[in-house]
């Protein structure tokens, strides 16, 4: 260990000098405000442009509300008869691709219903039909992270409606674009189609992309609508064109919390499930969970250094950069090295005599000692005083014959491993007993 302390040592600083480095080029210790330029209108998001507790309401309220996490391609196997609730803008601040928007727009003509939220909702729902302006008078967004609120938003109330009951101090912010509809339309996509438009004066140009129906505006004023919404096919879809209603730092203020009320209910009457779209901020089930845990962190970073410096030391501790060392000496001045090559020996020529030879002499000499008999005395005779001391007289015919069958050995007749093996395990115990 004491060798190699000071590359270990060496190591541990290298690897805390790099993990500083990481966490300095990749972490944020100030963190900027967040505003209206670059909103997060995540769910996860517990900044003042997120929705977090416009969803943790939802579900303390016991409402059936889950984050969709899927492509658009699943709503039809995974939520039928179900809300689908969209907020803009998503990361990507793009408009859907088509393999995305044509199976929204299925799904909602199929039966679905959908709240989009966002002040440019053609982003969301993928519908070149809707147009939103922004007001004239509008601040600018990076100014401050406290969306600037308009005055009194009662006066939008175009209706009385189910959306908008008990809006009373509606608090709307200065950023609250307004909404126009035009039917959208698809030129006819092959040259038969265009030359038949032309030669028939009567013959539609194009045709409907979606099957829309006229808008109910129920806030807005004679520059647009603020929240309107349509039968779209056999679905329903609701816009409201002020994220900021639903927004943590906007959701407790007047009336807003009212308008979320009705929205929901009117959208998911009979407590039908309710998703919240996160799959186009970023949170994505088919992205692995460890990733997305450590996604905006420098771990990736240290992992990529730690190997790094893991095949450096595997390097180094196969070179030496030094003079050569003589190879080590093996002892050979040990006892046990003398008594392992002679049972080799012994093994390998098959000599089990010899082997008996060197332990039989003295196991006997220490038996005839203890039992007071002379050294040259005969198997048979040691048995007969076995059979007379209480303490061998159970074991004196093993014995006796052990001692005959060692006699035999030395006197040239053959035996196996085994039978040589039990016979030394019986003298072992026996002289241990004597002890």
């Amino acid at each position: 260990m004491r060798p190699y302390l000071s590359l270990i040592l060496t190591f541990v600083l290298v690897l805390l000098v790099l993990i500083g480095l990481s966490a300095v080029g990749n972490v944020d210790f100030y963190r900027q405000d967040e505003n209206e330029s670059d909103p997060v209108r995540s769910s996860y998001n517990s900044g003042p442009t997120g929705t977090r507790a416009f969803y943790q309401w939802l579900e303390e309220s016991g409402y059936p509300v889950m984050r969709w996490r899927d492509r658009f391609t699943e709503l039809k196997h995974k939520a039928n008869d179900s809300l689908l609730i969209l907020i803009g803008p998503s990361a990507a601040t793009e408009e859907l691709e088509e393999n995305e928007a044509l199976p929204l727009q299925e799904w909602l003509e199929a039966g679905g219903q959908a709240l989009v939220i966002s002040r440019h909702p053609a982003e969301q729902l993928g519908e070149v039909g809707v147009e939103a302006q922004l007001p004239a008078d509008a601040p600018d967004k990076s100014t401050s992270s406290d969306q600037p609120v308009a005055g009194p938003s009662d006066a939008l109330i175009v209706q009385p409606t189910e959306l908008t009951r008990g809006l009373h101090g509606l608090v709307l912010s200065d950023y609250a674009t307004r909404l126009s509809f035009t039917v959208p339309t698809r030129a006819a996509t092959t040259e038969t189609e265009s030359n038949q438009s032309k030669t028939n004066e009567n013959s539609q140009p194009a045709v409907y992309l979606g099957k829309w129906s006229a808008p109910v505006v129920h806030l807005g004023d004679k520059t647009g609508a603020v929240l309107a919404d349509f039968d779209y096919g056999a679905g329903r879809v609701v816009f409201l064109s002020d994220p900021y209603v639903i927004s943590n730092h906007g959701l407790a203020r007047g009336a807003n919390l009212q308008l979320a009320l009705n929205l929901i209910n009117a959208l998911g009457r009979d407590r039908k499930q309710i998703f919240v779209d996160e799959y186009h901020h970023g949170y994505r089930r088919e992205e692995n969970a460890l990733v997305r845990y450590f996604r905006g962190t420098p771990f990736w970073w240290v992992m990529g250094q730690l190997l790094l410096l893991g095949l450096l030391l595997v390097y180094s501790f196969g070179k030496r950069f030094a003079r050569p060392l003589p190879l080590p000496r093996v002892d050979r001045h040990s006892p046990l090295e003398f008594v392992s090559s002679m049972a080799n020996l012994q093994q390998a020529a098959r000599a089990r005599d010899l082997a008996i030879e060197n332990i039989y002499p003295r196991f006997k000499a220490r038996l005839c000692r203890r039992l007071g008999l002379m050294a040259k005395a005969t198997p048979q005779e040691i048995g007969s005083v076995l059979r007379q001391r209480t303490q061998f007289a159970s074991r004196a015919a093993e014995l006796e014959q052990t001692l005959l069958e060692c006699e035999q050995v030395l006197a040239t007749t053959k035996t196996d491993d085994r039978r040589l093996i039990e016979l030394v395990t019986t003298m072992r115990r026996v002289a241990a007993e004597l002890k």
